[in-house]
């Protein structure tokens, strides 16, 4: 299980990330075609994907770093325009393409 849509699971992420639980954090960013409705739900899988959600390797999954990244990349970004004002300090994943290649190996 990936992520794939920016105005979907995009949003579902880096709404979570900030801390949207409930309605706030499902309302209108559920595809039609949703499988997972219930917002307690989509933050468990959310949460079991922590790890793989540290986009800059920092040992922190942000909203401001890491949701950033993924909802940019999902709108097509690439290069010095995805990870620009978006790396965490102790970021370790710093190089563009390679952060791309990363999250587009979250992708299904």
């Amino acid at each position: 299980n990936g992520i794939a849509d920016a105005l979907t699971d995009g949003l579902l992420i880096i709404r979570d990330l900030f801390g949207f639980s409930g309605e706030s954090l499902v309302s209108s960013a559920l595809a039609p075609e949703a499988n997972v409705t219930d917002p307690a739900d989509i933050s468990a899988r959310i949460a079991s994907m922590a790890d793989a959600l540290d986009i800059d390797a920092d040992g922190k999954v942000d909203a401001l770093t890491d949701g950033l990244m993924i909802i940019r990349r999902l709108f097509g970004f690439s290069g010095e325009a995805l990870v620009s004002g978006a790396l965490a300090p102790e970021a370790t994943r710093t190089d563009a393409g390679e952060i791309q290649a990363y999250i587009d190996g979250l992708v299904p």
